[in-house]
């Protein structure tokens, strides 16, 4: 901690100032109970005790007025070099105080929630809300000075962390009346999943007819309609569009999107983590490590790649649905997403896949990540692979000898280790 010189800073918005007293006998029905006390003394001459009265009467007065104004000109600010993550790393967080005004401060103290996820080893005391934990700083300022201090946040987890308002008090010199305000100061920190190396993967979408040569293969999505153009000897009748053909006297065919064979798309399962047989957390985050690492691979290969998790987000409380993309913008998206991934379920798993399956065209890869399999899963499988899906399952729970329908692959992965080679 260190002392400077005031210097400029952003100030932020101040809100909910509040006041206390420290007994009753300095509140108003106290102050003026004194009151009448001293205009009896008075009236009876009794001049130690009217010396007395004056006297607290003019402290409280004194403390109460230099109260009112300790929180005038005050600027309080939180800094943070970094707010996005992977495990492991650390951040240094800066806390700055300012009085800007000739008034001293003889006493202050400033108090933050802070998630204990990453606390690390910072001296928390208990908070209300669960999950966090109460970050003191105490001081004394004089006039026109500030006041720095710094710690630092280990990011361990995964997750999505806010950090809260900050609430700063002080008072007078005799601590008769403390002064409370709100410095609505807000800080978003996101820690990705960790990350494992993906060597080689039997996806087969990605191996057709064993090991591939091509990139990828340009085909048209009939789902995704881009625009109309002249019709052409040897063009589908299916793709005509008889209306504008009549709007333009002249016959117009569906121009559709193109796609590639190789798109895939992520679904992770949450209730199978946390149903009825409910698996230690260890697993539940393996998994969502083994999604962003398979995303993380795919991409580099230019495929194409969504997330789908029927969570409640920690920032939207919505489950997670990303289509598939191939730029290397969608991986730092992915990422931040897989992040805020909670163990909060969302809806039915089976419910949420029918439902985004349908804007995913045929052919596109489905990799389904489950904790305990459902017994339906072989079911599910078969239907969806009669749909026109290709299929590959991760399992991470129970049930090893999981039988599924020629041409499904599947995988039971009990460790990161195993995640190389899928």
């Amino acid at each position: 901690m260190d002392s400077s010189p005031n210097a400029p800073t952003g100030q932020g918005e101040r809100k909910n100032i509040s006041s206390r007293a420290a007994g009753y006998l300095l509140q108003k029905p106290g102050l003026l109970a004194l009151l009448g006390i001293l205009l009896v003394a008075a009236w009876a001459g009794q001049a130690p005790m009217v010396m007395l009265t004056s006297l607290f009467l003019s402290a409280a007065l004194l403390a109460k007025a230099w109260s009112s104004l300790s929180t005038k000109g005050v600027n309080c600010t939180r800094t943070l070099k970094e707010e996005r993550f992977f495990p492991g790393e650390s951040t240094e967080v800066g806390i700055r105080v300012a009085n800007r005004k000739p008034l001293p401060l003889p006493w202050f103290q400033i108090e933050q929630e802070l998630p204990t996820g990453i606390s690390g080893d910072l001296p928390l005391k208990p908070s209300a809300l669960p999950g966090q934990g109460l970050l003191h700083h105490e001081g004394a300022l004089l006039w026109y000075r500030s006041m720095r201090w710094k710690f630092r946040l280990d990011c361990r987890r995964r997750g999505y962390y806010t950090i809260g308002p900050m609430r700063f008090t002080s008072g007078d010199v005799f601590g008769f009346y403390s002064r409370s305000m709100h410095v609505p100061c807000l800080n978003r920190i996101i820690v990705y999943p960790a990350l494992y190396p993906v060597e080689k993967m039997g996806i087969p979408s990605l191996q057709p007819m064993g090991e591939y040569q091509i990139r990828r293969r340009i085909i048209q999505d009939p789902t995704r309609t881009i625009g109309l153009r002249d019709y052409r000897p040897g063009d589908s009748l299916r793709r005509i569009h008889w209306k504008a053909s009549a709007r333009s006297r002249k016959l117009q065919v569906k121009t559709f999107e193109a796609t590639t064979s190789f798109k895939t798309a992520l679904f992770l399962s949450v209730e199978s983590f946390h149903g009825p047989s409910r698996l230690p957390e260890e697993v539940f985050e393996l998994a969502i490590s083994a999604a962003a690492s398979i995303a993380r691979h795919l991409v580099s290969h230019s495929t194409p790649v969504g997330i789908f998790v029927n969570t409640q987000c920690a920032d939207s409380g919505h489950g997670l649905s990303l289509p598939p993309a191939g730029s290397r913008e969608q991986l730092p998206v992915l990422l931040e997403s897989l992040a805020k991934v909670t163990s909060s379920c969302g809806e039915p798993f089976d419910r949420f896949l029918e439902r985004e399956r349908q804007h995913l065209s045929a052919g596109t890869t489905l990799i389904l990540l489950f904790g305990t399999p459902p017994e339906s899963l072989p079911a599910l499988a078969t239907d969806l692979k009669n749909s026109g899906y290709r299929l590959f399952v991760l399992v991470f729970g129970g049930r090893e000898n999981l039988v599924m329908e020629d041409g499904i692959a599947w995988k039971h992965v009990r460790t990161a280790e195993d995640l190389r080679r899928i």
